[in-house]
């Protein structure tokens, strides 16, 4: 018999927060139906639900419009995007983030399992420093082990398309490995979808203390008893503005951030094989060059959602490419906890419209290799730079110092300028990514895009760094 496993108070109650899921959406009629009903079905009931529509033309907003229509005891809002792409979408949801709600970024092409809000609020509290712990300065991490398998043939019955089911084809490529075993692994890599998800450990993750399909998680409160807003109410959006988190001052809860991963699936959700789970640590040194948190998976507590509402302004001036990346970077150098949670909570679709592809592919990983050595990515990196600039009275001194070295050596270029880098410790998770990142840097390949020269370059980041504590 397996032990409950202890849920994630808020820091005011006792009990866990509800959660505001924000969804971006366009042109997503194809997929959106089953992702609605994923959350639908979610066993955390505690939860309502934000998009933010960026101009679609098809059917998406009446797929949105049924769906609120079915679930009328729910809270569900609908919100004009700013129509400047993806990560605009999804950072202007954060202002419909009341105080003490947790934040769940939300794909409109995914499917989550029943367990996807449950664990991430479950977990922070089995970790080293959760349920309100201090978490180490600078380093922000925790590593959870795999859980035990359990049952959860509901999900596959309830989550899955008939077609997908026992009789759905698997890749036969093999699983990536996890440091520790996982169990009943299945050597040859032919399991069915509906074989993986009923037996829950290897693909769904489901372990001791997570509360199974269509049950509600330990201390959830029931599904908001209020009408849904009117489709007129809900579009206009802005009209129901959430009080503004207040200013930083002084100590605060850390802020939590819980990451698990994605299994990888074809269009029709026949699942391909698990993504990857990396062996170093998350953290701020990590999150300075790598995005290794996928945004799809976040649970963010929050004293980590009023970490972002104050950082939000300064990533959307800056021009961040991605906000699961910014999330991570933010709330890491803030010495939050990062928990990589090796969990697989949510069926992530492989199509040709996704923004963001899987990356565990040799094209994909020779695309970033590639990226690496072209000046895009020193941008993005600078775009980082900029926006954390703005907030840096958020981070800890350590990671401050740190950032303000990183903005110093980024227009550096051969081999003192990687080894600056070795000396502070930045890294990839691979190996082979550490060492072209170094490369990069000898090279004087980080240097960016940017039309201003290396030093009027440097000297432009490095002052805005060291401007950064007042405008917070």
């Amino acid at each position: 018999m397996t032990m409950p496993l202890p849920t994630a108070p808020s820091h005011a109650t006792g009990r866990p927060p509800p959660v505001a899921i924000l969804l971006a959406t366009y042109q997503g009629e194809r997929f959106l139906a089953a992702q609605l009903d994923s959350i639908a079905a979610q066993s955390c009931r505690d939860w309502r639900l934000v998009v933010s529509d960026d101009g679609s033309t098809d059917t998406t907003r009446e797929i949105l419009r049924r769906f609120a229509a079915a679930h009328p005891d729910r809270d569900i809002e609908l919100r004009d995007g700013p129509r400047q792409g993806a990560t605009r979408n999804f950072l202007s949801l954060l202002d419909a983030v009341a105080p003490g709600e947790a934040v769940a970024w939300c794909d409109q092409d995914d499917l989550w399992l029943p367990n996807r809000l449950a664990r991430g609020l479950a977990r922070p509290a089995a970790a080293p420093g959760g349920g309100g712990g201090a978490a180490l300065p600078g380093m922000g991490a925790a590593h959870l082990p795999q859980p035990e398998a359990e049952e959860v043939r509901a999900a596959a019955e309830m989550m899955l398309p008939d077609d997908a089911q026992d009789g759905g084809p698997w890749s036969g490529d093999r699983p990536v490995r996890a440091p520790y075993p996982d169990p009943d692994p299945d050597p040859d890599g032919a399991q069915s979808a509906g074989r993986l998800l009923a037996q829950g450990g290897w693909v769904d993750g489901a372990g001791s203390g997570n509360p199974p399909p269509r049950a509600a998680c330990p201390g959830t409160r029931p599904g908001r008893t209020q009408p849904h807003p009117s489709w007129h109410d809900a579009q206009a959006g802005s009209a129901q503005a959430r009080a503004p988190t207040a200013p930083y001052a002084g100590p605060q809860p850390p802020a939590i951030l819980h990451v698990a991963r994605t299994t990888i699936c074809d269009v029709d959700l026949r699942p391909i094989r698990a993504a990857p789970l990396y062996a170093r640590p998350p953290g701020f040194r990590n999150a300075l060059v790598q995005s290794c948190t996928p945004g799809n998976t976040m649970l963010i507590d929050p004293a980590g959602a009023a970490l972002l509402r104050q950082g939000r302004d300064h990533a959307v001036a800056a021009g961040v490419v991605a906000h699961d990346w910014w999330s991570y970077l933010l709330i890491a150098g803030a010495g939050g906890l990062v928990i990589r949670d090796p969990a697989q909570t949510v069926l992530y679709r492989q199509h040709g419209g996704n923004t963001v592809g899987r990356n565990d592919t040799l094209p994909a990983m020779l695309a970033r290799l590639t990226r690496l050595g072209s000046g895009d990515f020193g941008e993005w990196l600078r775009r980082n730079i900029r926006a954390l600039a703005g907030v840096k009275s958020l981070l800890t001194p350590e990671n401050a110092a740190l950032l303000e070295r990183f903005a110093r050596n980024l227009d550096a270029s051969g081999p003192s300028a990687a080894a600056e880098l070795a000396r502070m410790g930045v890294y990839r998770q691979t190996r082979l990514g550490s060492a072209a990142l170094l490369a990069a840097a000898a090279a004087g390949r980080l240097a960016g895009r940017t039309a201003m020269g290396a030093g009027s370059r440097h000297m432009a980041i490095a002052g805005h760094i060291r401007q950064g504590a007042s405008d917070a």
